[in-house]
């Protein structure tokens, strides 16, 4: 890259950079055309848990090395209640950088509690959601405050660098791929054991309990497309055909929106790179869960336009919807 390419992109970069933290868009009720601190996506979640008491209820999914709760919002409306209704777990933000994730899930969440689409309703009355906008609250909370692009949590090593990259923390082939045994790696450093930060340990601790866990659905940005286990290797899971199947579904539901493609779906070996220690790879293969899948979302260097939020949401919505309609098909919800 020549020096005037370079700079144009850093010029559109700042650009972006700063529209992201406009307040020009903030509503004081929340909304899709600003981004929220920590702070007020969980205020969000409590409003939207005493709104509608009962169908939502915030729920803990563990604790952060600030001491910050691992909060998010367990959706389960009585329509369908009782003994086999299949779980989703959605997990966002576990890279505190990835803002659009977060902002997206949100924006889920307000469409299964407000859509009149009988579509959406039906997706929101069919499972016991446990979703979660930020499971890296302190690293987001930097991330918003002082570094634009901080990835990890915020854990100080014995030498004094600080974080660990959780999405290389958990016990699945833990340091074997696309990480770092060296704390002061700016983005992929493993931590110093399997599940040595709090964050993943705690989250991993709610998720095997949760009842009936059919579904879990990691976002993360910005490459565009959508994973399947293992993302370690070129191994292919055991219904490896019947996620490529589900997951095309999803991406064609997604395309409609707006017309916009995702590579995929694949292993990240194949499509991207290999990875170890990832939650999706920990819930496949200590779970035994049988659709697992991490969406990356649309953007340019980790951030995306305020204004534009809810065209991610859109689609992320309608991906859900279709993988819903097409596991539901295959008999995966019986």
């Amino acid at each position: 890259m020549s020096r005037d390419q370079y700079l144009s992109c850093y010029s559109i970069f700042y650009r972006v950079i700063t529209q992201e933290k406009a307040l020009s868009g903030r509503s004081r009720n929340f909304g899709w055309k600003a981004y929220y601190d920590i702070n007020d996506i969980y205020k969000y979640l409590r409003n939207m848990s005493k709104t509608y008491p009962e169908w939502a209820s915030t729920v803990v999914g563990g604790r952060s090395y600030e001491g910050r709760e691992i909060l998010g919002l367990r959706i389960d409306t009585p329509t369908k209640r009782g003994p086999g209704k299949p779980a989703i777990f959605i997990e966002s933000g576990i890279h505190a950088r990835e803002w659009i994730t977060p902002a997206t899930t949100t924006y889920f969440i307000n469409q299964l509690l407000t859509s009149n689409d009988p579509n959406i309703t039906a997706l929101r009355d069919s499972f016991d959601w446990h979703i979660f906008p930020s499971v890296n609250p302190d690293g987001y909370h930097y991330s918003y405050y002082i570094d634009r692009m901080w990835r990890k949590t915020r854990s100080r090593s014995p030498n004094g660098c600080f974080g660990a990259d959780p999405n290389r923390n958990w016990d699945h082939n833990w340091n074997t791929a696309g990480s770092t045994s060296n704390p002061c790696d700016y983005q992929t450093y493993a931590g110093s054991k399997p599940f040595s930060e709090v964050e993943t340990r705690t989250l991993a601790s709610y998720i095997a309990g949760v009842e009936n866990l059919q579904g879990y659905l990691g976002f993360h940005a910005d490459a565009q497309m959508l994973l399947v286990p293992y993302s370690d290797s070129k191994e292919h899971c055991d219904n490896y055909d019947d996620l490529i199947q589900v997951g095309k579904t999803s991406l064609d539901y997604g395309y409609r929106v707006n017309k916009e493609k995702y590579e995929g779906p694949g292993t990240a070996a194949e499509l991207l790179y290999p990875a170890s220690g990832g939650s999706m790879d920990w819930v496949r293969q200590a779970l035994g869960t049988p659709l697992v899948y991490t969406y990356e979302l649309r953007g340019y260097y980790f951030s995306w336009p305020p204004s534009r939020i809810y065209e991610q949401g859109d689609e992320v919505t309608q991906m859900i919807l279709g993988l819903a309609v097409e596991a539901g098909r295959l008999g995966y919800f019986r």
